[in-house]
Order: C-alpha cells, then sequence, then structure tokens
C-alpha cells in the first residue's frame, strides 16, 4: 500500500546547481537523481533497482580482484608461452639443419661401409681360410637373426602391453573432461542451487588396481 505524506516535500537544491553531474551519474553509473529520490521515499521498484545494483557491486567487489589477478596472469602467460613456442621455432630451424646434414653424412658413410665390407668379403674369399670365415659369419648371422626375432617379438608384446596399459588413464582423462562439462552446464543453468552431486564420475584408476595385479603377475610369469 502506497503511503500518503500529502504534500510534504523535501528540498533539494544540488540539481540546479550540478546538473550535468548528476546527468554523468546517470549515463555512466546507471543511477539516475529520479530513481534515488524515489529510492529515498520508497518507492519499491526504485528500491529494488538500487538493491540489485548494490547486491551486485558487493559480489564484484568480492570477485573483482581474484578475477584481475586471473586475467592477468592469462595475459602474461600467453605471452610467455608463445614467446616459447617462438624460441622454439628458431631452435627447430637451426638445429634441423645440423640434423639433416648429419643423416646425410651418416648416409654416405653407410654406403662407404657397406661397399668396404663387400670389398673385403671379396678378398677373403680367395684367402686359405675362407670357408671357415664363410662357416662362421653365416652361423654368427643366424644366431643374430634370432636374436633380432626374439626382441622384435619382445618390442610389439611391449608395444601392445603398452597401448592396453593407456587405455585406462586416456578413459579417465575423458571421463574427467566429460564430468567437468557436465558440472559447468550444471553451474551456468543454476549457478549456487546446481546439485553437483547428482552428476556421475566414473574412476577407472581405482578399478585399475586390480588390473595392475593381473599385468604384473603376467610379467612375472613370462619373465618380461
Amino acid at each position: 500500500m502506497k503511503r500518503d505524506f500529502g504534500k510534504a516535500k523535501h528540498k533539494e537544491h544540488v540539481t540546479c546547481f550540478a546538473p550535468g553531474t548528476l546527468k554523468a551519474m546517470s549515463e555512466m553509473f546507471g543511477i539516475s537523481v529520479h530513481d534515488f529520490l524515489k529510492a529515498c521515499h520508497g518507492d519499491h521498484d526504485a528500491i529494488k533497482k538500487l538493491a540489485d545494483l548494490g547486491r551486485l557491486s558487493e559480489m564484484t567487489q568480492a570477485n573483482i580482484e581474484p578475477a584481475l589477478q586471473a586475467a592477468r596472469a592469462t595475459i602474461e602467460t600467453t605471452g610467455d608461452l608463445n614467446k616459447a613456442l617462438a624460441d622454439l621455432a628458431k631452435q627447430t630451424q637451426k638445429s634441423g639443419k645440423q640434423v639433416m646434414s648429419a643423416s646425410l653424412d651418416s648416409q654416405l658413410v653407410e654406403k662407404q661401409f657397406a661397399n668396404e665390407m663387400i670389398e673385403a668379403k671379396a678378398s677373403y674369399v680367395n684367402s686359405v681360410g675362407a670357408e671357415t670365415s664363410r662357416h662362421l659369419r653365416q652361423t654368427s648371422l643366424i644366431q643374430v637373426r634370432s636374436h633380432t626375432a626374439d626382441l622384435m617379438a619382445l618390442t610389439r608384446y611391449q608395444l601392445a602391453l603398452t597401448r592396453e596399459q593407456n587405455k585406462i588413464p586416456l578413459a579417465q582423462q575423458q571421463a574427467d573432461i566429460e564430468y567437468n562439462k557436465a558440472v559447468a552446464t550444471a553451474i551456468w543453468a543454476k549457478g549456487s542451487e546446481a546439485d553437483l552431486s547428482k552428476i556421475p564420475k566414473p574412476n577407472y584408476k581405482t578399478n585399475a588396481r586390480g588390473a595392475g595385479k593381473l599385468w604384473k603377475g603376467f610379467r612375472d610369469t613370462f619373465g618380461i
């Protein structure tokens, strides 16, 4: 119910002396003299407007400093990161040339070495111990091939094992990403009223402990 004060009225003198300043207050800060006076006289709409601005200001004051620090850190880090990437690009240009040159030189040395070995073998065939030497080389080659096959098989197994083991942290990483997205969506939708306990969060790491024992037992069995 609107109250009736009859012809009672407060005199205010500032508006006629500083109209430009008070107009700037409205344009720059969103607070008009009209709304302010109406709020002082108990107008509910004006009170609601100023009260909301006040509550918003309290929240802004509480968050402005950490927000400013976070923004500054982001800007500074972005600059540092891109500078580091530029340095890496420069170093890649310099070192890449060295690597390519070394690789080409190695290929030439490899070719020269192969040719020299062929020439040495051809010369040795004519020697007295040619057949014995051939037999020894052939035996060594068979052993090397056997070891090489074993090493290649072991390498393929270890690679497959690593891939399987990596599935768990990769799955957990994806689960964490999806969980964080769900949490952000809930918070954007309901703010402080969001019930984050309703959002399930898979935990592959905990379940992986039992699997880890199986992997260890498998390695122990095969002597890996």
